[in-house]
């Protein structure tokens, strides 16, 4: 029971007598655990000893909604046998692993089995990943074009968009060499998996997770990393309507244009706004 640290320390108020974070601990673990009563839906997952090191298989009531057992591994035999220790179980709501599959039908063969919720999301979220990771030129090339298509305004105007901040030489510089180094380990995963190696035995001498394997061969093309969820966003961002109309209005000093934004809520400083000249100018052609 991980009641180290700070969480173990917070437990001092509630006791009632003078004793140490240890002697708290070990009273907690002498506690008996909870008779788990008859289960009839069932759900199971992974859980980390330690993260992408040690994993084991959590099961849950999904009646009560509360975990019932962990268990120190994430084998199919392992699972097996709680299950058949446990029985009158009638739905099993699981990952996509093969090991949770092959435990629950062999422990629970009259169960039915389906995949929960989170994990189809995930599984979706994964997929439409891949997608836009192996058409990702394409989507590029896209974003940019409607960068430069013309907006008409309201009262006819047209306007052009504001282009997105692209990365600075200096973190393009940075970012080479990274993408360099993930070569030669995606090169070696190809090669150890056309053998037949398993994805358990491929991760520890390629220095990567069992999960980082298991992306790495779904994917149809290198695996390129994913943006920053914030890229193009700043500040400034939620004034991106107000930015183009002061400047179109000729609102071009730095100075008037800063104080005008603080009056309506604007954060920030002034050298953001008078970096964010140059994109408006770019923008005006």
């Amino acid at each position: 029971m991980a009641l180290g640290g700070p969480a173990g320390a917070r437990l001092a108020p509630r006791v009632g007598f003078p004793s140490s974070r240890d002697t708290r601990l070990r009273l907690v673990s002498r506690l008996p655990l909870p008779a788990v009563l008859p289960l009839v839906a069932r759900g199971v997952d992974d859980w980390a000893h330690r993260k992408r090191q040690c994993d084991g298989t959590i099961l849950v009531d999904l009646t009560a909604r509360r975990p019932v057992a962990l268990l120190q591994d994430r084998e199919a035999d392992i699972l097996a046998s709680w299950v058949r220790a446990h029985p009158g179980v009638t739905t099993i709501a699981r990952d996509r692993l093969k090991a949770s599959m092959d435990g629950a039908r062999a422990g629970a063969l009259q169960a039915t089995q389906g995949a929960d919720r989170f994990h189809l999301l995930q599984n979706l979220a994964d997929a439409w990943a891949q997608v836009c990771s192996a058409h990702g030129p394409a989507l590029t090339a896209v974003r940019e074009a409607l960068s430069r298509v013309p907006v008409v305004q309201p009262a006819g105007r047209t306007a052009m968009p504001v282009p997105p901040s692209t990365p600075t030489p200096q973190a393009q510089a940075r970012a080479a060499p990274r993408r360099a180094r993930r070569l030669p380990p995606d090169a070696r995963l190809w090669t150890l998996h056309r053998p037949g190696w398993s994805n358990r035995a491929m991760a520890p001498p390629l220095g990567l997770g069992r999960r980082t394997v298991v992306r790495d061969l779904q994917a149809p093309t290198f695996p390129e990393r994913k943006g920053r969820s914030d890229t193009a966003k700043s500040v400034l961002t939620p004034e991106k309507e107000r930015r183009p109309k002061r400047w179109n209005a000729g609102g071009r000093d730095v100075l008037r244009r800063f104080r005008d934004l603080q009056r309506h809520g604007y954060p920030g400083s002034d050298p953001t706004v008078a970096r964010d000249a140059p994109r408006l100018r770019h923008a005006q052609g």
